[in-house]
């Protein structure tokens, strides 16, 4: 699944494209081809109510 940021290119200000790699995510730009790994983000999972 590819996200797509526009405009969001720290370098040059183009448009950039959010894929997952084999072992993390990362981010890179279209126009000028720069790229970041992005940071771990924790999965929040929603609590099951507890019966009374």
């Amino acid at each position: 699944m590819v996200i797509w940021k526009l405009k969001s290119c720290e370098r040059c200000g183009g448009d950039l494209f959010i894929d997952r790699d084999i072992d993390s995510w990362y981010s890179q730009c279209l126009q000028c081809s720069h790229w970041r790994e992005l940071p771990p983000v924790e999965v929040r999972r929603k609590k099951k109510p507890v019966p009374v």
